[in-house]
């Protein structure tokens, strides 16, 4: 039984509404708990909690972002290809395909690169290729909103992780041979065994760091594509709004031929 007098801090009320709301969610429909949560239902549930919904809509695409690998990839630290396919909300004409495309190019271009860019009605397509890693950004609009696509090859980068963990063992097994093993041959075969094991073992927390970092870069992008859109979608119903008003005006030389 819950303590009547007990203080609570604010993380701790927080808890308690968002276990509520999911305890009246489920009571109130348990076949939709059971089939998970669409995105209007869960910024719903987390305005009752007094989290932003905005905030939940840029997790949820964040979220998209997250690539799927296989095990081989996940024991290399991560994977080769990351691709990934997401449909935001908003229309995409000349205007914003344009300024997307400039937001891309500022959020995503690395300093030193070459990229290829192009926007028109059709949409806008984004290149930046680099020596080790490729990154490309693809939105056409669709019916229902704009479809979005992110793809970065960093098969450049796994050949130079390859050869210079190939050279740190190369080295290993030399010293290990001609120094170790002359003196023991136990030695020479440990110290082989442990050199050969620390060169994969820093190739492998390389490989996972940069991971991390590929994954922020493409986070950050599709945040921008996400704001873009929306920032876009705005200003067009804003100029819709004031060509309505316009509209709405009456002529003031028609106004004045009435009075007269």
């Amino acid at each position: 039984m819950a303590d009547d007098q007990r203080v609570y801090s604010e993380e701790e009320f927080a808890l308690i509404l968002r276990k509520a709301a999911e305890l009246a969610s489920r009571a109130e429909s348990p076949a939709a708990s059971a089939a998970g949560l669409t995105l209007t239902e869960m910024k719903a549930a987390a305005a009752q909690v007094g989290f932003d919904p905005a905030l939940v809509e840029r997790a949820a695409r964040l979220l998209a972002t997250r690539s799927t690998a296989s095990p081989l990839e996940r024991l290399a630290g991560g994977p080769l290809r990351h691709d990934h396919k997401i449909r935001l909300p908003g229309n995409l004409d000349e205007e914003s395909a344009a300024r997307l495309l400039s937001a891309v190019r500022i959020t995503a271009g690395l300093a030193g690169r070459q990229d290829v860019g192009h926007s028109s009605s059709m949409g806008m397509t984004w290149h930046d290729g680099g020596e080790t890693e490729s990154l490309s950004i693809t939105a056409r609009p669709e019916e229902d909103g704009t479809a979005v696509s992110v793809a970065l090859d960093r098969r450049g980068t796994l050949a130079l992780v390859a050869v210079s963990s190939g050279i740190a063992m190369f080295f290993a097994l030399l010293f290990s041979g001609s120094v170790l093993y002359a003196e023991a041959p136990a030695l020479g075969v440990a110290g082989g065994i442990v050199g050969i094991g620390g060169a994969l073992a820093a190739a492998r927390a390389y490989w996972a760091s940069s991971t991390r970092k590929v994954r922020e870069r493409i986070s950050a992008v599709v945040d921008t594509v996400g704001e873009t859109l929306g920032r876009a979608d705005a200003i067009s119903a804003r100029g819709k709004i004031g060509d309505g008003a316009e509209a709405s005006e009456p002529d003031a030389s028609v106004v004045g031929d009435a009075e007269r």
